[in-house]
């Protein structure tokens, strides 16, 4: 990557903060710094992908909810501002609804209201792809729709089922959550593996496409969610379920990796997935404090480790296999690693030995 000086760090900061410099500080703030040297003064964006720098927003907004560090929500401010007047709508529902759902989060942090109203609206345009074909559910693309595929179903789940929880005395985004969920069910998506392949193909039926780890990692979240609405139970067995399958059939010796392996299928191992696996870790982080259960503990705890181990630079830099070597370093795998990191933090049930955000990174992520 090439060395970039980011403003939002030196007005927040008031220096020109390298990632080494904050180093001293903690490792995972140098670990942040780096993610935002990829960020464009021009574009408001963090590196060059529409739905990605929705996703690496997405990790910042994580990092200062776990840490309390908010040096880096300036980014937040500029996202917003260079960018609400398409309501960050294009003809891909998932990359909508992964704006969207940045906005509630930042919504969460700052209780700015235009936030919650960008998430509304983005919630409503969604909404609008939503037809009978195949019993239910959103298409990817429109004008003409692809196909109907888990991704972007499974992120309308989660963006209506967290609006309701946001919004008092709603009803509208509870009725649209419960029939996406109602139907993603009978969809056949989820297969007898309690995997969730990657969507529906023409004939209505499982496309039997790859179980990219996004896919088991949106779902997670949208069902604590929608538990938190419901206060249905087992909504949370079955995402439970279902990560429990992803940790067993989606490892390599502990270490979270894509279903698709070797030579025939390198091609798809491509810009798009390199941000799949943090996706599931921040879900899965969701689900376990939703939840308030501590059996995916060791699993977080396995995750940091290889990454700090294995997959990292002496300039704070992740690539896109957590078991090493730090290859094809990009802001997508930055935030993956980092949000595998972060979910590593205040795992529920674990006890706080020291209240020093600086010790408590030091001790979560050896220093480097």
């Amino acid at each position: 990557m090439t060395a970039v000086v980011l403003a939002v760090v030196t007005i927040v900061l008031g220096g020109l903060m390298t990632p080494l410099t904050l180093a001293a500080r903690s490792p995972l703030a140098a670990d942040m710094a780096q993610l935002l040297g990829y960020y464009s003064e021009n574009t408001g964006l963090i590196g060059s992908s529409w739905w990605q720098a929705a996703v690496a927003l997405s990790t910042v907004e994580a990092y200062a909810q776990a840490t309390g560090d908010n040096s880096y929500d300036a980014a937040i401010v500029s996202a917003f501002e260079l960018h609400s007047g398409g309501d960050f709508e294009d003809n891909s529902d998932d990359d909508t609804a992964w704006w969207a759902l940045v906005w509630l989060q930042a919504y969460d942090i700052t209780h700015v209201s235009a936030y919650l109203s960008m998430a509304e609206t983005d919630a409503d345009y969604i909404h609008e792809g939503w037809d009978g074909a195949c019993g239910g559910g959103i298409w990817w693309q429109r004008n003409p729709g692809y196909y109907k595929n888990a991704i972007s179903n499974e992120l309308f789940l989660e963006l209506t089922a967290w609006l309701h929880n946001t919004i008092n005395g709603d009803v509208k985004y509870l009725t649209w959550a419960e029939a996406e969920w109602s139907w993603f069910s009978r969809s056949g998506m989820i297969n007898g593996s309690d995997l969730i392949n990657d969507g529906v193909g023409g004939n209505c039926t499982n496309n039997g496409a790859p179980t990219w780890t996004y896919n088991q990692g949106v779902i997670l979240a949208g069902l604590a969610e929608l538990y938190q609405a419901t206060g249905n139970r087992s909504l949370l067995t079955t995402a439970e379920h279902i990560a429990s399958a992803a940790i067993g059939q989606l490892t390599i010796a502990g270490v979270l990796t894509e279903p698709c392996r070797g030579a025939d299928c390198a091609a798809r191992l491509d810009g798009d997935t390199q941000a799949f696996k943090g996706i599931f870790v921040q879900d899965l982080k969701i689900l376990a404090v939703t939840a308030k259960t501590s059996k995916f503990n060791a699993f977080f705890s396995r995750q940091a480790r290889s990454i700090d181990a294995d997959d990292a630079t002496a300039s704070h830099d992740f690539g896109m296999s957590w078991s090493g070597p730090a290859a094809d370093v990009s802001s997508a795998t930055q935030a993956s690693a980092l949000d595998a990191l972060v979910a590593a933090l205040d795992l529920p049930g674990a006890s706080r030995h020291k209240s020093s955000l600086e010790i408590r990174f030091t001790e979560c992520l050896q220093i480097r």
